[in-house]
């Protein structure tokens, strides 16, 4: 009996210090302040701005008067709701408004005037932003591409010039020209050894048509008389030809059979360049003051054009660039979120891709919802925002309004399918054979010229002997 009553007071002491050593604990007593302070939310109104804003918020009037919504930002604020059990109502912004001073605007009103508890609009903390509202933990990071018409193809009257670079041409032509002149002086040079009159330029039209059979792959025969020279630089010719053929044609096929398209605009600086598209951009959201604002480079060009053309600078919601891309083709510089979101939009609509997308340009943004300054739910909401983001819950949310584009996405690989012009330097080993055989032959030929005018000499040699031997022997009258 003694020993229970013992036992009994052991496990009342130690559950006595567990519960002061929870109770101690800053963290337990956090979270208990926490759940209190959620129980105190239960059944509340949880007022959240209302907006059109895809993909982050999209309104879609069901009845007349009544609207519903969806979008990556209505299920992170029903979650919430959910989450605390309170009641979601949306707040619509004033559509009039909206038009006349722009979304944020609008919306940092109805969060200074107490109208709504949150706007789940992605905001960019900004020092001005900062005086008047308070924000959420960044709950997206985002890197920008440029969202631009999908391109047209290349003209395909052009093909049969375009395996080859225009070096690579200019290459050609001269050896061809060299190799026609060379072997003609070969030719005119053995038949002067030979005796034989002949034209220089005879010579030359002969060698043209040996030397375009040989390129079209007809063949043609040389005589083993015409010398080792000229039989030297027609095999040194023909193997040249053999590979400049197989690679002309190889690619040739290549062009003919595989889509050209124009290249895509992947950088800023490339964006700069180009004069057959120009950039839109939302205005309202800040990210035009970036190039309106420069005062060098690729910005600065950027800035200058959207200040002579002012229907480039989006107002209200993205809809507008979007047209801009699709009527104007131009060029929209937005987060990843909303290329992916207007592609498949538009893919559902339309069997054809009618847009593209570059790679990601070296520009990132954090986006936090807003809440009031002050508020009495701002710790508590982003408390359990904090939770949602580690969750993983949003990125899936996302794939779910930005389902796989990757059909219509060019950015990677500038754009899929060019084939890309044979240059000198892919082709720097045909070269060389030639020069080398060129070389070669000019040596063969060299050393004929000297061992001719050796066996002249000699010739002259002997002759002259004989004319003095003869000159001198005695004359014998009979």
């Amino acid at each position: 009996m003694i020993n229970s009553v013992v036992s009994f007071v052991r496990i009342l002491a130690l559950d006595l210090l567990l519960l002061k050593t929870v109770l101690s604990n800053p963290y337990t007593s956090g979270s208990l302040l926490l759940q209190a302070e959620r129980r105190s939310l239960h059944g509340q109104p949880m007022r959240a701005a209302a907006f059109h804003f895809p993909p982050c918020l999209s309104a879609i009037e069901t009845t007349p008067g009544n609207y519903s919504y969806y979008g990556i930002c209505n299920d992170i604020i029903n979650w919430l709701s959910e989450q605390f059990r309170m009641k979601l109502v949306y707040v619509p912004a004033n559509d009039s408004d909206v038009v006349k001073l722009g979304i944020v605007p609008v919306l940092v009103q109805q969060l200074m005037k107490k109208e709504i508890d949150v706007a789940p609009f992605p905001f960019v903390i900004t020092p001005l932003l900062l005086q008047l509202i308070d924000f959420s933990i960044p709950l997206t990071v985002e890197d920008y591409h440029l969202l631009q018409p999908w391109p047209k193809e290349e003209s395909r009257l052009t093909a049969c010039i375009r395996p080859f670079s225009t070096t690579v041409w200019f290459l050609f032509l001269i050896s061809t020209g060299t190799v026609i002149v060379f072997m003609a002086v070969l030719t005119h040079f053995r038949h002067q050894q030979l005796s034989k009159m002949t034209s220089f330029m005879n010579a030359v039209s002969d060698h043209t048509i040996f030397v375009m059979t040989i390129i079209t792959g007809q063949g043609n025969y040389a005589s083993p008389k015409t010398g080792f020279p000229f039989r030297l630089m027609l095999g040194v010719w023909c193997l040249t030809m053999v590979v400049l053929v197989n690679a002309y044609t190889g690619t040739l096929m290549s062009y003919l059979t595989v889509p050209k398209l124009k290249p895509i605009v992947n950088t800023l600086a490339e964006l700069a360049d180009r004069h057959d598209t120009q950039m839109t951009v939302n205005f309202e959201l800040g990210k035009a003051r970036m190039f309106l604002e420069a005062t060098s480079g690729p910005n600065k060009i950027i800035g200058d054009s959207l200040r002579k053309n002012p229907q480039f600078l989006a107002k209200g919601n993205a809809q507008e660039a979007l047209k801009n891309v699709l009527e104007r083709g131009a060029t929209y510089f937005t987060n990843r979120s909303q290329v992916k979101f207007f592609m498949a939009m538009d893919m559902k609509s339309h069997p054809k891709c009618r847009m593209t997308s570059s790679d990601p340009v070296p520009f990132i943004e954090y986006y936090s919802s807003g809440f009031p300054k002050n508020g009495r739910k701002n710790r508590i909401i982003n408390h359990d925002l904090q939770y949602l983001k580690e969750s993983g819950l949003l990125l899936n949310w996302l794939k779910k309004y930005t389902p796989n584009v990757d059909k219509c996405m060019l950015g990677k690989t500038k754009p899929r399918g060019r084939v890309t012009s044979l240059t000198p330097l892919d082709l720097s080993s045909a070269f060389a054979l030639l020069a080398i055989g060129v070389g070669l032959s000019l040596f063969t030929f060299l050393l004929e010229i000297f061992a001719s005018f050796r066996l002249t000499q000699k010739i002259r040699h002997v002759d002259e002997v004989g004319k003095n031997s003869n000159a001198k022997k005695p004359r014998v009258d009979s």
